[in-house]
């Protein structure tokens, strides 16, 4: 009995890791209506309707997901102001970055990336950053020495 019972809890325990490695998957129809209408509403304002920026916004396109390659990175994405203070919730903008990454990213998407869920963008909105553009060079340079995937140009 006590070894069924550690099994059980191994299980649950499994369970709740997976949560924040589970690889993502395409939204349904109604979830990507949901998702291009919050992209529009919140985030194409500035980078416009194809992801690619403007004067000081930075270019996503084939970039963004390099920034999911380091842990400062990934914290980047859902701290920058735009992210940490828009006006969906925490599940809602956790499927929209999720798809950007994937309609944006191109090859800079990590394969099979850990999916943002909702309560990791929950705590990482509690410490959005007041200051973007030398840390978002700063974490540029890093994933450059890292695995050479961003460049100065990514901006």
């Amino acid at each position: 009995m006590k070894h069924i019972m550690t099994k059980i809890c191994l299980l649950g325990a499994l369970l709740l890791v997976s949560n924040h490695t589970v690889a993502y998957q395409s939204p349904s129809a109604k979830e990507l209506h949901k998702i291009r209408f919050q992209y529009q509403m919140f985030c194409q304002g500035c980078h416009v309707a194809d992801g690619r920026g403007g004067k000081d916004v930075p270019d996503m396109r084939d970039h963004i997901g390099a920034f999911l390659t380091i842990p400062e990175g990934r914290r980047y994405l859902i701290q920058v102001p735009g992210s940490a203070n828009s006006a969906v919730n925490d599940a809602d903008l956790a499927n929209l970055m999720n798809w950007m990454v994937k309609e944006f990213g191109g090859d800079s998407a990590p394969d099979g990336f850990a999916r943002f869920t909702s309560e990791e963008v929950g705590e990482l909105r509690k410490s959005p950053l007041m200051e973007v553009t030398e840390y978002r060079k700063m974490l540029i340079q890093k994933i450059a020495l890292n695995n050479g995937k961003a460049t100065e140009e990514s901006e």
